[in-house]
């Protein structure tokens, strides 16, 4: 389902998911169900059909107790709620209203130095309290090149060097849309990339030439939240940052 759901096939993905019950031989486990409505609400999302992906959110939202803007979930949330300019949003009193898709990324991004990069050659057990606190940190070496991306799921090794379980830098340039990153953490299944100057490179390689100016990811964007609290809406206790 998921690889329909990123391509957008759309009829596909609901097929599947009315196929789930009598292919289960009764027996459906709450968090695959969950799974199946997010990822219905993704391949509506990328098939365009914003109103129903926006139906399926307010489905998500009524079931579940929390989630949390840095998931897959909370991704594809904030492009459906962006989209849709918020109208009516289930999501309120937590919304966006600083946020455009076509804005570059630039904008939202954090200097490369604030994101507190590690040394790829130090060892696990002697930073791991900066995984409890950081869910993923990109790496450099001594000239100050990016040459990795470490997610705290991961980190599996505490003798190892961060390096060996590093995932590549996935690297976008300043101009690239707001939106066109959002679907690359969806399809790379990653958690931040790394902005770099424009022109300089090609769509998610990265050279000792491409020095890093920012790095972006949704714990970064969910800082431009506003609380309107004077609309009371009880989803507000299920969104978390």
């Amino acid at each position: 389902m998921r690889a329909f759901a990123t391509i957008g096939d759309f009829d596909m993905v609901k097929r599947l998911y009315k196929r789930m019950w009598p292919d289960s031989a009764g027996s459906i486990s709450r968090s695959a169900k969950q799974e199946a409505v997010e990822l219905l609400m993704e391949a509506a999302l990328n098939n365009n059909q914003i109103d129903v992906a926006k139906g399926l959110l307010r489905r998500i939202v009524k079931g579940k107790e929390h989630f949390s803007w840095t998931s897959r979930v909370g991704l594809v949330a904030l492009k459906v709620e962006t989209l849709s300019g918020f109208t009516n949003s289930p999501l309120r009193p937590h919304v966006f209203p600083q946020i455009l898709l076509n804005d570059p990324v630039e904008k939202y991004m954090l200097p490369f130095r604030e994101s507190r990069p590690l040394c790829g050659d130090l060892i696990l057990e002697n930073v791991v309290m900066r995984f409890l606190k950081d869910s993923v940190v990109p790496l450099v070496n001594d000239w100050g090149a990016c040459t990795g991306i470490v997610h705290s799921h991961d980190c599996t090794e505490m003798d190892a060097p961060l390096l060996s379980m590093a995932r590549q830098p996935l690297c976008v340039p300043t101009s690239t849309s707001l939106e066109h990153v959002m679907d690359l953490l969806l399809r790379e299944k990653c958690e931040m990339v790394i902005v770099v100057k424009s022109g300089n490179m090609y769509e998610g390689s990265y050279t000792s030439s491409s020095r890093p100016l920012g790095v972006f990811s949704l714990t970064i964007l969910s800082k431009f939240t506003t609380n309107r609290s004077n609309t009371h809406d009880t989803s507000v206790s299920r969104v978390v940052p």
